[in-house]
């Protein structure tokens, strides 16, 4: 539509595009327009529509147009697969392969107990097998597998004990390593001696621990141990009912997993490689973003 100027100017625009249209002797003042045929006018274009040179002008630019259009899109195109391959390079050389990510689901899906986020575990002090005080603090960074129980034990302890020692990761390709704790929930009897040949009779690799009554009450409440002194038989002899669970900590001291004496040796050490795995690839994450 042409354009005209505001104010006075106005009227002098009207005028010079309506002069032409007025029938001879009319009186422009007395002029009164129909605002439907003032538009009309006012549409009008200085040049014809049916002209042939100004239809391909317009074709040219719509032409013009739509190459500039498919060259921008093109250099996108262009742009994020180069930003894809660049990403998927570098998620590569990070990122399992896909058959390590397939043995991760088949062992997942093997193990559905939900563990949850208890209270469970936290720092803790005993006497070690060096008959000195130590505990959580000094085993820090180290991935442990804590179990409570008692070497007069006639069949239990032992059987959970050799699960313990987890050789089977040692000497997987992984090679990882799990430090075996075991504390006793008979400090009556369990002296720092007798503790350090039960402990040897399994694997030197085991660490062991004992300690007071109010010690041991402590660490057994911080992990939820029950354990119960049973009636003494004629020779002072008894046994101690107590919960008969392994727990996985982490190299925080976090508690982060458990298993119960219905796991085999081979189910516990291939659940542990998961999990450390998994650990590992969490920190590796973390370290990345700061």
């Amino acid at each position: 539509m042409t354009k005209c100027r505001e104010g006075d100017d106005i009227i002098t625009f009207v005028q010079h595009k309506i002069a032409p249209h007025l029938e001879k002797g009319a009186k422009e003042d007395d002029l009164k327009l129909d605002i439907t045929e003032l538009e009309k006018i006012l549409e009008k274009d200085d040049i014809p529509k049916n002209n042939k040179e100004n239809i391909r002008i317009l074709k040219e630019q719509k032409r013009g147009m739509r190459e500039i259009f498919t060259g921008k899109l093109a250099m996108v195109i262009v742009g994020v697969s180069v930003i894809l391959v660049i990403i998927l390079s570098a998620l590569q050389e990070k990122l399992p392969l896909p058959n390590t990510l397939q043995k991760m689901r088949e062992l997942e899906s093997e193990r559905r107990r939900t563990v949850g986020k208890a209270r469970l575990g936290g720092p803790w002090e005993l006497v070690g097998i060096d008959g000195k005080l130590g505990g959580s603090e000094q085993l820090k960074g180290n991935w442990l597998l804590l179990y409570f129980g008692f070497t007069h034990c006639p069949d239990v302890c032992p059987d959970s004990i050799e699960k313990m020692v987890v050789e089977i990761l040692e000497k997987s390709e992984e090679k990882i390593k799990v430090i075996p704790v075991f504390i006793s929930v008979d400090p009556e009897r369990d002296t720092v001696e007798r503790v350090k040949e039960y402990c040897a009779e399994f694997s030197p690799k085991i660490k062991g621990y004992t300690g007071s009554k109010e010690q041991v009450a402590k660490v057994a409440k911080t992990f939820r141990v029950y354990y119960s002194q049973g009636p003494k038989a004629g020779n002072n002899d008894y046994i101690v009912d107590h919960t008969v669970i392994m727990y996985l900590i982490d190299p925080d001291g976090n508690f982060h997993d458990y298993y119960g004496q219905n796991r085999s040796a081979q189910e516990i050490a291939r659940v542990i490689k998961l999990k450390v795995f998994k650990h590992d690839m969490m920190m590796e994450k973390k370290k990345r973003w700061f």
